[in-house]
Parts: C-alpha cells; sequence; structure tokens
C-alpha cells in the first residue's frame, strides 16, 4: 500500500524509517544534545534511550576523537553534510567501538535546528582487518624462519589485542600425547606456567586437560566453583584466575597437537566475538606447529591468495615459467595467458563496501574456475585482477574459452540479497608468437585487456603488434609517473591573463609541465588523461595548487600585489571529499587570500547539477573565484549557470582562433560575452594569437585574455619580465 503524500502518514514511514532502521539513527539539538535515539543506537552504545536523551553526545567519543568529531559537528551546523569516522566507548564493557557517521542538518526554511545522522558499526570489520594484517605478520615471520618460540608469543600479542582482559595461553601435546606442556603464556604469572607445566590429558583436568581429552571447547565460567577445576582451584585463584576458556587445537590429520586458552581475572563467558576470535587463534596456532612438522601448508598460504586461495601472482609466474621450458613448439603448440580485469568493480566496492565486494571476488573466482578444463591455471593477481595460464592450446580454442567466460561472468549474481552486474574485459598473449618470457607475455596480455577497455569493455583482445607501440609508451608514462612527484620532476609555468580595459596583466594561470628523464618533455595532453585514469591526478594536482599560491604569495611581496591565480581542477579532484578542506589548507600555508585564487572547471564537471552545485557553493563560502573553462564546448545549459556561483566564463580558443575570418565564430563569442554579462559575470578568451582577435574582443567588451599574443606559459622567474603589447 502507498501512503497517502499528504497526509500525516508519511510523518508515520519516516519515523518507521528512523526508529527500524539496522544502523544507529541520532538526533541531536544545537548544543549536542541528544534528542532523538533509535534501537540499533542503542545496542551499539549500550545506552538506554532514557539514559542518552539526557546526554550529550561529547561524552560517547573517545579522547583520541573528540577534536576531530566536534569539527564536523561544527561543519554540520554551519550547513554542511559530513561524512567520517569516529570512535565510542560502550557503555559498561568500556570497549571501543568504531563507527562511521552521517550526518546532516535539520532545517527549518533557512533555519539550522539541529543535526540527524546515521552510524554505522565498523568494529567488526576494522577487526577482521587488523585480524588478517596480524595473520599476514605472523605468517611473514615464518617464512622469514623465525623461531618457534617467538612466533608463538606474537600469535599471544596478537590476540590479546582483541580480546578485552585476557590472559591467553598456548600448551603443546607432548610426544606421548598424554601430557600439555608450557608453549607460551607471556601475560601469565611465571609460577603459574610452571606449575602446569606437564599436566596431563584427562577429565577434570582444568579445563586444558579436559578439552585435550574431550577433543572440544571446554567453557569454564567461574573456576571457583567448576567442578573441572577441583584439583587446581586454589593454584588458579591465588594467581587471581576466575575463569578459563579452552579449545583444542588439531592438525591437518585433526589430531590434537595443543590447547589454546583464555584466562580471565573475572568470571566470565565468552561472546559470539570471543569465539570467532578464538577459533581464529586456534587456526593460526595450528598453522604454525604444523610448520615445523610440514612445511606445505606454508609454502600453500606464501603462493596463494588469502581471500581467493587462487595461486598468487608469484606462483602463476613459476608456472608460466615451467609451462615455456615444457611447450613443444615444433608441434605447433602455444601457451596462452589471458589477464582479466574486472569492469567498474571499484563501483561495487566503493557503493556496497569491500565486505560485498570481496565475497563477489570469492563468487567471481568459483565461476572462472567452473569454465576451466584440466590443466588451466586460474590465479588472482591482485585487486580485480586475475590471470588464466593455457598450456598446450591454439589460439581458436583460446578465444572460444575467453568468450565462453564472459558469457558466464555477464550472469547476474545475487549477493547478500543484491543483484550485482558486472562484467570483464580479457587480454590474451601467446607464447611463443608474443614473446619467450614471463614478464614480455604478461606485459602484453595486459596491454591487448587495456585495449579491450577501449573498445568498450565485456570483451576479449588478442595482442596485436599494432597496439604495442602506443600502449607501451602509455605503459611507462604512467610507471614514470607514479615516481614524478618523488623525483621533482613536475613544474608549473605561468601565462599571464591580460585586463583588456587596463591593458597590464592583472593574472596568471598556473599550467603543469613535465620533463622527464625517459620520456622526455611530455606533453600535458599526455599524461594529465593518464593521471585522472589511475588517480594520480589528485596528489599531482595538490601539489600544483600549493606550489602556485606559494609563488603567487611571493609575488604578492614582490611588487605584484593584485595578481591573481587560477589553478584547473579536473573532474577526479572534483569529487574529492575533502577538496574543499585541501583548497583551505593550502591557502591558510601559503598566507593568500582566497579572493586571489580561481579555480577553474569544465562544463563536463556540471552534467550532476546537485552535486556540482554543493561543492561549487562550499568552494564559493572559501571566497574563492570560480571560472567555467572552455565555455561553448561542453553539455551547460544556461539554466544551470543561474544554479551555480561563478564568477567568470573562458570563452574556449576554437571559437576565437577563426573569430577574425569566420562570422559564425564571431557571433558565438559575442553571444558568450553578453550572456555572461547580463549574468553579471566577466569573461576571458583563451587562445588570443593575432591583434585582429584581440581587436575584435576589445570591440565587443571582452574582459580579459590570454594567449600566445602575449605571451606562450612561462617558468616563474621569466613571468614579471612579460610586456604588454600597446
Amino acid at each position: 500500500m502507498v501512503p497517502d503524500l499528504n497526509s500525516s502518514s508519511l510523518f508515520d514511514v519516516y519515523q518507521s524509517l528512523f526508529n527500524y532502521n539496522h544502523d544507529g539513527c541520532y538526533a541531536l539539538d544545537l548544543e549536542g544534545n541528544f534528542t532523538l535515539f533509535n534501537e540499533a543506537a542503542e545496542e551499539m552504545t549500550g545506552y538506554s534511550r532514557e539514559e542518552i536523551l539526557q546526554m550529550n553526545f561529547v561524552s560517547l567519543i573517545h579522547e583520541d576523537e573528540l577534536e576531530k568529531t566536534l569539527q564536523h559537528f561544527k561543519r554540520v551546523l554551519e550547513g554542511n553534510r559530513e561524512r567520517f569516522e569516529t570512535t565510542i566507548l560502550k557503555k559498561g564493557t568500556g570497549e571501543r567501538v568504531d563507527l562511521f557517521l552521517s550526518v546532516v542538518p535539520i532545517k527549518d526554511g533557512n533555519e539550522i535546528l539541529g543535526v540527524v545522522g546515521c552510524a554505522q558499526d565498523l568494529t567488526e570489520k576494522k577487526e577482521l582487518e587488523a585480524l588478517l594484517s596480524g595473520q599476514n605478520e605472523i605468517l611473514q615471520l615464518i617464512a622469514k624462519g623465525a623461531p618457534f618460540q617467538k612466533v608463538l608469543d606474537d600469535i599471544i600479542h596478537f590476540i590479546e589485542k582483541f580480546t578485552h582482559g585476557a590472559h591467553c595461553s598456548i600448551l603443546l601435546t607432548d610426544p606421548s600425547g598424554q601430557k600439555l606442556v608450557h608453549g607460551s603464556s607471556p601475560s601469565l604469572p611465571k609460577a603459574y606456567n610452571e606449575a602446569v607445566d606437564g599436566i596431563p590429558i584427562g577429565p577434570s583436568v582444568g579445563s586444558c586437560g579436559t578439552s585435550a581429552y574431550l577433543r572440544q571447547p571446554v567453557v569454564v565460567k567461574d573456576i571457583g566453583t567448576d567442578p573441572l577445576w577441583k584439583d587446581y582451584r586454589d593454584l588458579a585463584l591465588s594467581h587471581g584466575l576466575r575463569a578459563c576458556w579452552s579449545s583444542p587445537v588439531f592438525d591437518d590429520d585433526q589430531q590434537v597437537i595443543g590447547i589454546f586458552a583464555m584466562y580471565y581475572c573475572q568470571a566470565s563467558s565468552p561472546r559470539e566475538k570471543d569465539r570467532k576470535i578464538i577459533q581464529k587463534a586456534t587456526d593460526l596456532t595450528s598453522l604454525v606447529i604444523q610448520h615445523y612438522r610440514a612445511k606445505d601448508r606454508i609454502d600453500f598460504m606464501a603462493y596463494h591468495d588469502a581471500l581467493t586461495e587462487l595461486p598468487n601472482r608469484r606462483l602463476f609466474d613459476q608456472k608460466v615459467k615451467a609451462a615455456i621450458a615444457s611447450a613443444n613448439v615444433e608441434s605447433g603448440e602455444k601457451a596462452c595467458i589471458m589477464f582479466l580485469d574486472l569492469d567498474r568493480f571499484k563501483v561495487v566496492n566503493d557503493s556496497l563496501g569491500h565486505s560485498v565486494g570481496d565475497k563477489l571476488l570469492h563468487h567471481i573466482s568459483q565461476t572462472m574456475r567452473s569454465c576451466l578444463g584440466d590443466g588451466a591455471i586460474l590465479s588472482r593477481q591482485g585487486g580485480d585482477e586475475f590471470s588464466i595460464l593455457l598450456e598446450r592450446t591454439t589460439r581458436e580454442d583460446a578465444e572460444a574459452l575467453a568468450a565462453a567466460i564472459l558469457r558466464k561472468m555477464s550472469e547476474l549474481v545475487l549477493i547478500d540479497g543484491t543483484e550485482i552486474y558486472i562484467t570483464t574485459s580479457i587480454g590474451m598473449s601467446f607464447y611463443p608468437d608474443d614473446g619467450e618470457s614471463v614478464e614480455t607475455l604478461i606485459g602484453k596480455a595486459d596491454v591487448a585487456m587495456y585495449q579491450a577497455k577501449k573498445q568498450g569493455r565485456n570483451t576479449f583482445q588478442s595482442y596485436d603488434v599494432m597496439l604495442d607501440k602506443k600502449a607501451l609508451e602509455k605503459l611507462q608514462i604512467e610507471n614514470e609517473l607514479r615516481k614524478a612527484l618523488e623525483r621533482g620532476e613536475f613544474e608549473i609555468h605561468y601565462q599571464p591573463i591580460i585586463n583588456l580595459c587596463k591593458n597590464k596583466v592583472t593574472g596568471a594561470e598556473a599550467l603543469i609541465r613535465w620533463n622527464n628523464e625517459k620520456c622526455g618533455n611530455v606533453p600535458p595532453n599526455q599524461f594529465i588523461p593518464i593521471a585522472e585514469e589511475t588517480g594520480l591526478i589528485v596528489p599531482i594536482g595538490e601539489w600544483v595548487l600549493r606550489t602556485a599560491l606559494l609563488q603567487l604569495r611571493d609575488w604578492h611581496s614582490g611588487g605584484m600585489p593584485g595578481l591573481t591565480m587560477s589553478v584547473n581542477l579536473s573532474i577526479r579532484q572534483f569529487y574529492q571529499p575533502n577538496l574543499v578542506q585541501t583548497i583551505r589548507d593550502a591557502l591558510e600555508m601559503s598566507g593568500v587570500e582566497p579572493e586571489f585564487l580561481t579555480i577553474e572547471i569544465t562544463e563536463s564537471m556540471t552534467m550532476d547539477v546537485e552535486s556540482a552545485s554543493v561543492i561549487l557553493h562550499e568552494l564559493k563560502q572559501l571566497g574563492v573565484n570560480i571560472s567555467i573553462d572552455d565555455f561553448g564546448t561542453g553539455y551547460s545549459s544556461l539554466s544551470y549557470l543561474k544554479k551555480f556561483p561563478i564568477d567568470h566564463l573562458k570563452i574556449d580558443r576554437c571559437f576565437v582562433t577563426d573569430i577574425a575570418e569566420n562570422k559564425s565564430d564571431e557571433n558565438i563569442a559575442t553571444t558568450i560575452i553578453l550572456m555572461a554579462h547580463n549574468l553579471g559575470l566577466s569573461v576571458i578568451a583563451e587562445g588570443v594569437e593575432t591583434a585582429e582577435q584581440l581587436a575584435l574582443l576589445k570591440q565587443h567588451h571582452c574582459n580579459d585574455a590570454q594567449g600566445y599574443y602575449f605571451s606562450k606559459p612561462v617558468p616563474a622567474e621569466e613571468f614579471s619580465k612579460v610586456k604588454v603589447p600597446s
């Protein structure tokens, strides 16, 4: 039944969404006092609704996160939407709870009455990440040949980080299988460790001996009353130990090889979270113990991907080398390398979360496996990239398999109740046709895969030597680009902006240049799209902004006090969540006043009108100027322009080049100028190269101009030498 939107039932819908939301929902007044609080929030915090409505949110926040959280609260009260992480302390247990908050202001017209927010509990996700990270550190210790005792001690330290108040212990079965001997328990009293070293395995031998005997976990909530501890009760209590949870550690043959135990100084029972951690501890302990008996398991972990258990890149490279060495080239047999990259997988991760992304990757690995026959090797290279090795195949069979994989991969996938449609792009190279080394074959398969993406994704492409030059050039540029900032290879040239009324330089546009030892002087139209595609444009753009503002500060203090600086933003930069803060920080760092900075964006960035409007208004609140670059070449409409807080329009050079010879271009330029002036905007013409172009622009009252007629972009030290033609 659809509620009547004109009745009070709409309020009931909103109230239900708030009260029964699985995320913690709350509202605060202007002072930060809670005014609303749903059941999910009660569960997250440990406070009842009655308690919390008497409290201020500050009392919940962990002291390490308080200052940052207060800043976000302040920004919401200024009318901003904020998304951030923080940490609270749960009532009763004192445990840290990591939250991701989405907070918006409550408004009545233009008046802000408070804030409302939703909180997602990230604790389990972060603990899982930390557990996986800690597990990898333990595995690295093993791989490096660390002493057995150190590895056991590190397991204890690692697990105790996730168990509030626990003192952990590892006991090992002795060669006879009849006793438990000391393994590691660095946080337990030494005298207690010595007393229990060598206890028998049997019924009623505390928690540990009984667990090994029964081959199952034994939870003793209170040592003081449990009959299993009758012979060891006084020993434990004398050392302040009151509860003990013990779990057997099994080897691959399901033989008990040890016990992992958690002691507590107060009577307590394990929660579901504790049981998961205990399971992780016993698994890891089993792995470590068995390392010294069977190295094969460790080799598996070192050569396989943890998430999918597929061979990793290291093992895959070895398999390819072996295939090359054993290939019978004379018989016409080929080996095929397929490189597969999931199309738009990042969108899944960003929109549905990494947990769903991981499940999707696991599902995809199984789907790919189902397409392969015996002898084919499927590997996860990392992230959303997979590779396949086909030995003794033909080009036709490999292409048929690629087509079958694409068909199977294009089927809808259901993950946690969400339907996901994801495709893949496949590149293929063949031995010996395309190369004779692992690196060459994988590199050329990668080149072919990118060509498949350029063809529209969800397709496959075999390597073609005609692709090589451009693709390898792009690959080299990308590799060098990743190191360019660190090496200090970028510099900024500045093109003067001339005020046509005053006939003087009043501004500069910052334009990045890159000189690389291997690639030479790389034109911006070559490296900027690659930087945008890889995300490197974000740190590069931040460097340009900071450097340009520092240069402007020097010019202001050196005799050019009114000069302005224009800095271009790419679309990836424009939609960065921290864009406004980045610009604010750069202004504060340089000491330049905001009114001397102009942010240039292109028309295409404003296609998402709602999002663009929010970002532009936030930028405008900083006090900077905003310019639409290349105006007339994109997708904007006049109605959009009225919604945006824009100061300048830039006429694209394509309308200026033939303005003196082509009446249509002159009419377009004139129209843009008139329209901009009617909207209260100033106009800058770029690409001015002749006196005739300049004369027409002045005739139509264009405000400013830039181009080679005045000066090409020059290094900072040459900027002050620029002379404006009279």
